[in-house]
């Protein structure tokens, strides 16, 4: 890439940043308002849901971008705990779309302070986690689990435990704090995965691009009548399909890239038959019959 186009792409990484970030702050104010809305009227396990459709709706109609989901149904058979990928700050927008309602969110305790958006986590019910301190943490993931069970809700959790910004469909090792949660409460886990999305958002590659999401809900996976015992062999087992499923997937998909191979592939269809009339043009001048064609083909509790 030239230096203008280098340039010309961090310009509109930048650009669109500051845009990403203010619709983010006109969502958790919509998000703080909303909070004690459905606080006063006794529905607050519904203030997150709300926002987070808020935001999607926003973010796709001024960044250009959407999220298609296949199976979406699944993501109602609550309670349980819903498990994703993690790859990027791009995971909110992700949130936006798949959050059912009276489902919440774990975050770490850092994040309470934030002006806007830690005042709106806050009083929708987040539950932050203080990873210093494991006895906390544990006591506060048991009263989500209490939570959850009692309003037939869900808990989403990051299963790698931190971002990959993997510029390729993959994951990073899974820790079993979800799957501890999962057993312990004997309800069902909810795998959404979601296609790799470094081609629209990145920091790395300064990509901030329009296009498509593509979302994928496996069927839930019961943990009725299982021990701690069973937590590392089923988190390998739900880990393998993820897996399986973020490869299925693949890249998510750029507007205008379809098209400019398309054109390109057109252009060259263009220049072979050409070629082609120039080969058969000369072999009628020259007497010759013969010609040869060459074608390319292309960890907060137990470990």
């Amino acid at each position: 890439m030239s230096i203008w186009g280098n340039f010309f792409k961090k310009f509109k990484f930048v650009t669109k940043g500051i845009v990403a970030l203010n619709v983010l702050l006109l969502s958790a104010t919509y998000g703080v308002l909303c909070s004690v809305y459905f606080a006063i009227t006794r529905r607050r396990n519904l203030a997150q849901w709300s926002t987070a459709r808020f935001y999607y709706n926003i973010f796709s109609f001024v960044m250009g971008m959407r999220i298609n989901i296949d199976k979406p149904e699944l993501l109602e058979k609550l309670p349980a705990i819903l498990i994703s990928n993690h790859q990027s700050e791009l995971d909110i927008y992700m949130l936006g779309r798949i959050f059912p309602p009276k489902c919440v969110v774990t975050a770490k305790k850092q994040l309470k302070y934030l002006p806007f958006l830690g005042w709106f986590m806050s009083a929708s019910g987040t539950f932050f986690l203080d990873r210093s301190n494991r006895e906390s943490a544990i006591r506060t993931l048991n009263n989500a689990l209490d939570q959850l069970k009692e309003n037939k809700g869900g808990l989403f959790m990051f299963p790698e435990g931190t971002r990959s910004y993997s510029s390729t469909p993959t994951l990073l090792p899974f820790k079993r704090g979800a799957f501890h949660l999962a057993v312990q409460a004997q309800i069902p886990i909810i795998p959404v995965i979601v296609s790799n999305t470094s081609n629209l958002y990145s920091m790395k590659l300064f990509n901030f691009n329009r296009g498509e999401i593509n979302i994928k809900v496996l069927d839930p996976i019961p943990t009725l009548g299982l021990t701690k015992d069973d937590v590392p062999g089923l988190t390998e087992k739900v880990y393998g399909m993820m897996n399986q499923a973020v490869k299925e997937l693949g890249m998510s998909t750029v507007y205008g890239e379809t098209i400019a191979l398309n054109t390109q592939d057109a252009v060259e269809e263009a220049g072979a038959g050409h070629a082609d009339a120039d080969i058969e043009a000369n072999a009628t001048a020259t007497g010759t019959t013969e010609t040869t064609a060459v074608s390319e083909s292309t960890s907060l509790l137990p470990k």
